[in-house]
């Protein structure tokens, strides 16, 4: 497991994060909350603004939603160091484009058979962010857990093995804040959870249509060029970098051999030469 702490090798999550919480905030400082919400009613029938639906997702309105939303995905860079930037990328493009549709579409179902009470899709990615939860609950591992005692007699509270209670894995906080964004909003962002998490485990069981869990984005796009696609000079970096520590070690060297082998006229008088200098550097 990687231990790195903060973004260290996450570019991907840390420009996710800036850039949800950015349209969040833009969007509130210049008034454009009304816009970002979906109502099949009347957005896109009668007035056929058909454009909210590709931007419904791109910022919160609520900044309860856009706390919960980042604490997870911050979460979620350990999933980043594990499948790679290019990986993680090509994720979060596909499921931004399958939860589109999934939301909308079920959306349209759940209003028709609801007699056209369920008529809102709330504002923000909470699709998209519940979908790596589930993927990330599959590829990356526990590493400990604990147990919350339910109550019991004397004997089953000192063995802890036996006690009846609830076992907890490392990976709850992820839960209990995953649960909080389904919820915000209730019930209408479940229809977010429950497709994310549709997503997110058809990924996992390479279930998505169109081959989409094997496709990549352009390398260019996460800043790799054509050698770092082939595999070639993948550690070029570090070997230029060895390469000019090893010649600037080598220049050290020669530099104090030759000072040693020639002192200047001060070391060559010993002590009273530097009690001298002493005396006679102020004037």
């Amino acid at each position: 497991m990687v231990t790195a702490s903060g973004f260290t090798h996450t570019p991907a999550t840390r420009f996710l994060l800036t850039l949800l919480i950015s349209l969040s905030l833009g969007a509130s400082i210049l008034s454009l909350k009304p816009y970002l919400p979906l109502k099949p009613t009347p957005h896109l029938w009668p007035y056929l603004q058909l454009w909210r639906i590709t931007t419904f997702q791109l910022a919160y309105t609520s900044s309860t939603e856009l706390l919960f939303a980042a604490a997870i995905l911050y979460q979620m860079r350990v999933l980043e160091r594990v499948w790679g930037t290019r990986k993680l990328a090509s994720f979060v493009v596909s499921c931004y484009g399958l939860c589109m549709v999934g939301v909308v579409g079920l959306g349209l179902v759940v209003k028709v058979l609801s007699g056209g009470w369920w008529g809102y899709v709330p504002a923000g990615p909470s699709s998209v962010v519940i979908a790596v939860v589930a993927v990330w609950r599959r590829e990356v591992p526990r590493l400990g857990g604990f147990k919350v005692l339910l109550g019991g007699d004397e004997r089953e509270e000192r063995d802890a093995s036996t006690a009846r209670g609830l076992e907890l894995s490392d990976k709850w906080t992820v839960y209990v804040l995953a649960s909080q964004l389904a919820l915000s909003q209730f019930p209408f962002g479940l229809l977010h959870a429950a497709v994310g998490w549709l997503v997110g485990s058809a990924w996992t069981e390479e279930l998505v249509p169109g081959g989409l869990v094997r496709w990549r984005v352009p390398a260019w796009v996460v800043g790799e060029d054509a050698r770092y696609k082939s595999g070639r000079g993948q550690f070029e970096g570090l070997r230029r970098r060895l390469q000019e520590e090893d010649r600037d070690g080598m220049r050290e060297v020669t530099t104090g051999g030759m000072a040693a082998a020639n002192p200047s006229q001060d070391e060559r008088r010993g002590f009273l030469g530097g009690v001298g200098r002493y005396f006679t550097s102020g004037s």
